[in-house]
């Protein structure tokens, strides 16, 4: 593939760069392209505007990602992040060198080289197929496990749609002799006791409407607990499981009258596009927004707009 030539040849700094509040397949992607380029050039930096998940940090690599403080490079590579906004780092935009390997739906485009594709179930999915197209020897259990990280938490462990690419990229690390049992172990089993408390007071507020299932994480929720906020990780499923529930979504406060709201669909309920109405996106099970308003004002104003959504959208 033409961008894996392109990034190894390159002459010069590379700084690979996350959204804000990443993920585990941000990081697992970022984390896999790092030791990979980093057979070839030593000159390669990841950088990310807030803390990575600290549930990670058994990854190789991970005590390396700069953290909000940003690095001057000749070479930008957005990673699992579909435009400058989402990184943070508003000094991007005075860049003319960027790239991006994302798997979300996006109009932005920054070079000839993009590695774009919407129905990869994460952006690791895409670093193995790179890696893959390159030379499969370089893949090696530090990266792998990045790799399949990055998968069970885009995929919800194996539970959203497109499941094809992700069972055969599964198949594949195993059949390379890669302990999947022990990857996925140490994933989900590598919480905190602050995130329970953080589950235990959002579950408190748990509602269901008809088809639609919400929490709320208000900002006082994480001074409480202790928690960080890459704790939320995962919250917005707990709606999602509720029966007869067809759309979550979670409520965060994140200032004051300022919500992200992220939502979950199951198969069958394009989330993407309710979630572009309000500037947002993501994928068709799984988008997420912003919005300003009192707590009140945000949860009338999208359930009210989301049940008028469905109507028209839903198969009943």
């Amino acid at each position: 593939m033409r961008i894996i030539n392109y990034l190894l040849k390159f002459d010069g700094k590379i700084v690979l760069t996350i959204h804000k509040s990443p993920d585990p397949d941000c990081v697992g992607s970022a984390l896999a392209l790092y030791r990979f380029i980093k057979n070839f050039k030593s000159d390669v930096k990841i950088i990310s505007r807030d803390e990575p998940p600290l549930n990670l940090d058994y990854l190789k690599g991970f005590n390396e990602i700069i953290i909000n403080r940003f690095e001057d490079g000749d070479l930008y590579v957005l990673i699992d992040t579909p435009n400058i906004k989402r990184t943070g780092f508003d000094e991007l935009k005075d860049k003319k060198n960027i790239i991006k390997i994302d798997h979300h739906i996006s109009d932005d485009k920054y070079s000839e080289f993009d590695y774009v594709n919407v129905d990869a179930p994460s952006t690791t999915y895409l670093i193995l197929e790179l890696i893959r197209s390159y030379n499969e020897n370089y893949l090696d259990e530090d990266i792998a496990e990045c790799i399949f990280v990055g998968i069970l938490g885009d995929t919800g462990s194996f539970s959203y749609s497109n499941l094809k690419l992700a069972f055969e990229s599964a198949l594949y690390l195993a059949n390379k002799g890669y302990d999947l049992s022990k990857f996925a172990e140490r994933f989900l089993r590598n919480n905190p006791i602050s995130r329970f408390c953080l589950i235990r007071k959002a579950l408190e507020t748990l509602k269901q409407d008809g088809e639609i299932g919400y929490i709320i994480i208000r900002k006082h929720f994480y001074d409480d607990c202790g928690a960080k906020k890459y704790e939320n990780f995962g919250i917005v499923d707990y709606p999602l499981s509720l029966k007869g529930v067809k759309v979550a979504l979670k409520f965060e406060e994140t200032d004051n009258n300022k919500w992200k709201i992220n939502l979950r669909s199951k198969i069958g309920v394009d989330v993407q596009k309710f979630a572009s109405y309000y500037g947002g996106g993501g994928h068709e099970n799984a988008a997420a927004f912003e919005k300003f308003g009192t707590e009140e004002q945000v949860i009338s104003e999208v359930i009210s707009n989301l049940k008028e959504y469905l109507k028209n959208f839903w198969f009943h």
